[in-house]
């Protein structure tokens, strides 16, 4: 297995370089050299490392690492740790953040302009520094933001708009008449504008009629989309599914037709979300919750991973389980599960001893 270890990717400083950077305060040897990130059971002695108090599991690792440098949390410094320069922060996941944002800058800029492999209807209109990749297309009356940077083998269809300062990674489509906002990142596969699942059954014949879906798809600025997650377009021409600015959604989403995405939501993947289904601001979805469609749910809802939403969810409520219900009672149902077995056992025992025999404790004694 290789690692990825190139030039870009070094932080090169020392450990008061990084100390000021990040707002830290360092404890230690302030002129140690430190070059790589890497986990705690992984970092050398030129490494930079970091502990996050959220995953206790991890304290033992921070005991015993041999990275030169860690980021500690400034509200518990009895963490014991070895390292030879110690930086303490409010918090350790935003520091690392700042770190990683400064590797990131290092990395190889697409250039502007178009490459000669894609093709570029004359209509479409291109804002400044845009950065076209080799088969890609763009269509007819398709409008891109400045600095927006397009790789390769993506498809933007007639007249979409792609905002400034977008991300499009390879092999993304956005279908006709979609709207992108500014600095959007759809991450490789991601599919915009789908058609909805939209079909009419013939009772008779029992054969599936195909019902056009010619509304669109607006995303706000900021949102995100992970890998191959897919947002479908509205039903009706003047129908469009939505998502609210800073909306972030992870891989292998599902999203129906005529959806509206609040603004600043948590996505998480496999989440797969029925048409017509309003989704409020400051939403947490789990891994593969799934919603049915034509429901609300409210501000600032948190639903627990693999839950089943069958119906709407009143704002700020914790829900899990299938069907979802308030946590503690899920969690109070799910301790009560594993004990099945045992009072089975407890109620066959009771029915033997009134005479009623041992079996299905279910069924009514005969009169």
């Amino acid at each position: 297995m290789t690692t990825n270890d190139t030039t870009a990717l070094k932080l090169g400083q020392t450990a008061a370089e990084i100390a000021e950077l990040v707002g830290g305060e360092l404890q230690g040897k302030a002129d140690l050299a430190i070059s790589g990130i890497k986990g705690l059971r992984e970092a050398g002695p030129e490494d930079l490392s970091y502990l996050d108090l959220a995953h206790a599991k991890y304290l033992a690792a921070a005991a015993a690492t041999k990275a030169g440098c860690v980021l500690l949390p400034a509200a518990n410094r009895a963490v014991a740790c070895p390292a030879r320069a110690r930086i303490y922060v409010p918090d350790t996941q935003l520091a690392l953040a700042a770190l990683l944002d400064l590797l990131a800058a290092r990395r190889r800029k697409a250039p502007p302009g178009v490459d000669p492999r894609a093709q570029v209807h004359p209509t479409a209109r291109l804002g400044t520094g845009v950065s076209v990749g080799p088969f890609t297309v763009i269509e007819r009356g398709a409008g891109i933001g400045a600095g927006t940077v397009i790789d390769a083998q993506c498809y933007v269809g007639e007249n979409a708009r792609v905002g400034a300062s977008c991300r499009l990674y390879p092999q993304v489509v956005v279908r006709e008449d979609c709207v992108v906002g500014d600095r959007v990142i759809l991450h490789a596969g991601a599919v915009v504008g789908a058609d909805g699942y939209g079909f009419h059954t013939d009772r008779k014949t029992g054969r599936h009629r195909k019902i056009p879906q010619l509304g669109n798809v607006a995303l706000g600025d900021d949102v995100e989309l992970g890998a191959n997650t897919t947002v479908d377009r509205g039903k009706l021409p003047s129908d469009s599914t939505t998502i609210g600015a800073g909306t972030k959604i992870d891989n292998l989403v599902q999203i129906g037709h005529n959806c509206r995405i609040g603004r600043g939501c948590l996505i998480v993947a496999q989440v797969g979300i029925a048409g017509s289904t309003t989704v409020g601001d400051y939403v947490v979805l789990g891994g593969q919750v799934g919603i049915a469609g034509h429901l609300r749910i409210g501000d600032g809802v948190q639903i627990g991973a693999q839950s089943g939403i069958m119906t709407d969810v009143e704002p700020r409520q914790i829900v899990f389980g299938y069907p979802a219900r308030p946590h503690r009672e899920a969690f109070k149902l799910q301790a009560l599960y594993a004990r099945l077995p045992e009072m089975h056992a407890a109620i066959r025992e009771i029915r033997r001893k009134l005479g009623l025999g041992a079996g299905d404790p279910s069924q009514k004694p005969e009169a």
